[in-house]
């Protein structure tokens, strides 16, 4: 087997998909400290950054069954274009229905971006190489997640809103010739296995997204905040930024070897370990200890997130196009409704550990239902 051909189309779909991320990112550094700038209020900013996702429940269905409608190539290239007029959006004006506007249109091109993007890579990857296949890709295009969160917002306070973020826009053009080149026309059901098994994925995506980007990412400045307020040199939002930069950095650097780990492992297996692994270091970091043991606490959690996107999102994806849409369904309704529990359980308890408390015994439960089913749940 020629392996190069097999290791470009993660490396080319990856780089697209980053330079794809970098308008949608750099409004998560942004727009919490520059909102009154623009003209609107507080409450516009979580509307604008939670829109792009809810869309989604609805647009990645759309994306599958878009596949057989029109030319694939067409569609994953007309998506990144869409992407970088979003952007544009951004620059154009601060009226808040014409950004609610381009944030729905950002996340109808991204359910089409990672829906073909993903499936294109992965049509032909052999299932002892599925985790690091996914982690490769992960790895590379989460990188444009961290240009946007930290490149981005140093253009803008440099330059300003419209100048900084135009200038990612200019930038994120290099998704298209990228997406153009790597990607490869997938067949639309050539991995389906049963519907049991294809079921089976749909609640590990929900707890993918609902404890990852919901109760841990959404309240864990207000966990770090009691550390910091007595440290005249440092800020919740300093380190809760520092926290989630090593999550990046790890999805960027080691997210091939913790895939690799499934292949190695075989999913149930992978799975049922980095979900007790990532559920344990929840539950330390919900008693809030020490701030050590806290951060410790924190960077196991990622370790295993990192982990379980790499090998769950592959094997799902490999179900084909119908499943694969619902699992990113799933997860995305999980990512978007976690930071509203979050912040509900802290608004009446006034304790955020509790919201880590619950991400934790999801991920448990998720480890002691894998440890339970069917040895055949690949």
């Amino acid at each position: 087997m020629n392996t190069s051909r097999v290791a470009t189309p993660p490396v080319l779909i990856g780089m697209a998909t980053a330079f794809s991320l970098l308008g949608d990112q750099v409004l998560y550094s942004v727009l919490p400290v520059y909102y009154a700038t623009l003209g609107i209020t507080a409450i516009e900013v979580g509307i604008l950054l939670s829109a792009n996702r809810w869309v989604r429940l609805a647009t990645n269905e759309l994306a599958h069954r878009s596949v057989k409608l029109m030319n694939q190539r067409f569609l994953f290239v007309g998506a990144l274009i869409l992407g970088v007029v979003t952007t544009l959006g951004y620059v154009a004006t601060s009226h808040f229905a014409v950004l609610l506007g381009a944030r729905l249109a950002w996340g109808l091109a991204w359910s089409f971006i990672r829906h073909f993007g993903v499936q294109s890579l992965m049509q032909d990857v052999a299932s002892t190489r599925v985790g690091r296949t996914m982690g490769v890709y992960n790895g590379i295009s989460r990188a444009g997640s961290v240009a946007g969160l930290l490149g981005g917002a140093i253009l803008v306070d440099l330059y300003g809103f419209v100048p900084g973020v135009l200038m990612l826009a200019l930038v994120s053009l290099l998704s298209v010739p990228l997406g153009v080149r790597g990607f490869r026309r997938f067949e639309t059901g050539a991995a389906q296995r049963v519907a049991s098994i294809n079921n089976a994925y749909l609640p590990l995506g929900f707890v993918l997204g609902i404890v990852g980007p919901g109760l841990v990412a959404g309240v864990l400045g207000a966990v770090l905040a009691p550390y910091v307020t007595t440290d005249a040199s440092l800020t919740a939002a300093t380190v809760t930024g520092a926290l989630l930069g090593v999550r990046y950095l790890l999805d960027s650097v080691a997210a091939p070897y913790l895939g690799g780990l499934t292949d190695r492992w075989g999913v149930r297996q992978a799975s049922m370990r980095f979900f007790f692994i990532g559920g344990c270091c929840l539950a330390v970091a919900s008693l809030q200890p020490g701030f050590t043991i806290l951060v410790i606490g924190v960077i196991g959690f990622f370790v295993s997130a990192t982990a379980l996107q790499a090998g769950i999102t592959g094997m799902a994806s490999r179900l084909g196009s119908a499943s694969y849409a619902r699992f990113v369904t799933a997860s995305d309704f999980g990512s978007a409704s976690g930071p509203i529990i979050g912040w509900l359980l802290v608004d009446t308890t006034g304790d955020p550990g509790l919201s880590l408390a619950v991400g934790a015994a999801l991920y448990l439960v998720a480890a002691l239902t894998l440890a339970c089913i069917s040895r055949r749940f690949t």
